[in-house]
């Protein structure tokens, strides 16, 4: 057994990571599904509500609810696919290791960075866009 354990142990952790990582999908996946339906089900009985006492619906921005999912989901997923490739370099004892991961982690930054600062300025444009202020800073311009 200790033999077998000497001459797998690489191969062993990626299984038992992949195992975990998979386990955790399988677990939080129908979670979120969940909640997001109960989430339109009660939005979809808020506007039931609205119209029934005659009241005007609530704008939904789906916009920015879009660029704030896209700002968050973007370095989760790049965070962890940088931690595949970091285990893979180390369960594997690489010899680059070091350069490898610092390349990897860099770009990974870099992406996260770009995500992150691209949903914030795409969602202050489209608030700037909803309050009119747009409209008005360019008939400044115009005349």
């Amino acid at each position: 057994m200790n033999d077998f354990l000497a001459n797998y142990d690489s191969e062993l952790m990626i299984l038992v990571l992949t195992s975990l990582v998979l386990g955790t999908l399988l677990i939080l996946v129908p979670q979120l599904l969940r909640a997001q339906a109960r989430f339109r089900e009660m939005l979809h009985i808020e506007h039931l509500k609205a119209l029934d006492l005659g009241q005007p619906l609530p704008p939904v921005d789906e916009r920015s609810r879009y660029a704030g999912r896209t700002a968050s989901l973007v370095p989760m997923v790049v965070v962890c696919a940088a931690a595949t490739v970091t285990c893979f370099l180390v369960a594997f004892k690489s010899e680059y290791t070091f350069s490898v991961s610092m390349a990897v982690w860099s770009v990974a930054g870099l992406i996260s960075l770009a995500a992150i600062t691209g949903g914030v300025a795409l969602m202050g444009r489209l608030a700037q866009l909803d309050s009119g202020e747009h409209f008005e800073e360019e008939l400044a311009q115009n005349d």
